[in-house]
């Protein structure tokens, strides 16, 4: 093999280790990220879960008094006087 293939193979070796290198960082701040968001998902679910029932009554009251609005809204859009 000629010295210049060598070096070739030498530097794409290098280029390789590096790229390598970055792709295990990237990993690990992925890995810290993912632990990241899953405590905070994990404290989401515990405060939802010490709510209980009063945010599912505020989102039915929110509900309906949207579809209420909306039947008024069309009402209002559709009356013939």
């Amino acid at each position: 093999m000629d010295p210049t293939t060598e070096q070739q193979n030498a530097i794409a070796v290098a280029t390789i280790q590096v790229e390598v290198a970055h792709l295990k960082a990237a990993v690990a701040d992925l890995r810290t990220t993912n632990a990241q968001l899953n405590d905070k998902l994990d404290e989401v679910l515990r405060t939802m879960h010490e709510a209980q029932g009063g945010w599912r009554t505020l989102m039915v009251v929110g509900g309906a008094a949207g579809s209420i609005g909306g039947f008024l809204s069309w009402l209002v859009s559709h009356w013939k006087a």
